[in-house]
């Protein structure tokens, strides 16, 4: 999938499918892979093409799962952001509104989703990838 401005290319390489559940994947971005962490299937890209946020697995265990996190990559300084836990739920629906990335977390099983919205200059933890 191409950034917005086209300088950027990331690719979603599957590398297993979970019981009774869906593909997950490891992601490479412009050639360099991010060793040591799997995905779930959904890119956005920030309309400057800065930002990229996806959703990370932490297991893929059938019985433990899911738990997942978002997983938001800063191109520019090739950085990551890893965003609170999901116990039981994944995070979706990602969209870049002006300054905040917003997203939802959604919870399958008991029928619930939240918003939520966060201030990208707010990060704090990021880490070089």
């Amino acid at each position: 999938m191409k950034s917005p401005d086209g300088k950027h290319i990331a690719e979603l390489i599957c590398e297993g499918e979970i019981k009774f559940g869906p593909a997950f994947y490891s992601l490479k971005i412009d050639d360099s892979k991010i060793n040591g962490r799997i995905f779930g299937h959904k890119i956005k890209w920030s309309d400057d093409s800065r930002y990229m946020a996806t959703e990370e697995w932490l297991t893929t265990d059938y019985q433990k799962g899911p738990i997942t996190r978002v997983a938001l990559i800063d191109l520019k300084l090739k950085k990551l952001s890893e965003f609170k836990t999901i116990e039981k739920g994944f995070a979706e629906d990602f969209n870049f509104e002006g300054a905040c990335l917003i997203y939802k977390k959604h919870f399958y099983d008991k029928g619930i989703i939240k918003e939520v919205e966060v201030e990208i200059a707010s990060i704090d933890n990021w880490k070089k990838i």
